[in-house]
């Protein structure tokens, strides 16, 4: 795969607007699904379509399984080393947010999940990382283990051709808001300011449901 020239960006960017769109309407119709079939009552049993176990390489050494996460929340992000500017830009901005939430006293992890494993060793992915906040944790692993995590998340992933030769991969940008018990609990807002994502934050570490 490579990188897509300056003049590609900009349909690159729209592309990934319309699979977020995509993203979400699907998303909301299997939660208003899933919602029509719970029991009635005054208090029904929590639930998420969205989430998953996973076992990946982390950029940091070893292999993350996610079991080791239960009883923290923490954040999922999906994207790729060779992706031309959403996906750094976002990792950085993370990386700036999570700094200002640690020194407020807060503590969270986040998880960047590759959906180009074959391209995106671990060896790369350290080294892709490193330029980011320690906070933020790159994973990768065999074609297979990515395919469940990504299918887990509900994550659109689709490789689309380049006019100049080459592909590239469009996905959602969606960042995940996982609470301690691994549920899916909504996206964070990055683009609304780290001022409402700060309190998006607070509330997901405090246990409440981040509006």
């Amino acid at each position: 795969m490579t990188m897509p020239t300056e003049p590609e960006r900009p349909r690159a960017q729209r592309g990934g607007g319309l699979i977020l769109a995509v993203f979400a309407l699907g998303l909301a119709a299997i939660v208003g699904t899933t919602v029509a079939f719970l029991p009635r009552g005054p208090k029904p049993p929590p639930i998420s379509v969205v989430g998953g176990s996973f076992r990946l390489d982390s950029s940091k050494g070893g292999v993350l399984d996610s079991r080791t996460l239960l009883g923290k929340p923490f954040l999922v992000f999906f994207g790729f080393t060779q992706c031309p500017n959403v996906c750094p830009t976002t990792l950085a901005d993370l990386g700036n947010l999570l700094d200002a939430f640690a020194k407020e006293g807060g503590d969270l992890q986040a998880y960047y999940v590759t959906v180009d494993p074959e391209q995106d060793t671990p060896e790369v992915m350290r080294d892709y990382m490193a330029s980011f906040s320690e906070r933020i944790t790159g994973l990768t692993g065999s074609p297979e283990a990515i395919e469940r995590v990504t299918r887990a998340y509900r994550a659109e992933v689709k490789r689309v051709p380049l006019a100049g030769g080459g592909s590239t991969i469009e996905h959602s940008l969606m960042v995940y808001m996982m609470d301690r018990d691994g549920g899916f609990v909504g996206p964070l807002d990055l683009g609304a300011g780290h001022p409402l994502a700060l309190k998006q934050l607070h509330r997901l570490v405090a246990g409440g449901r981040p509006s």
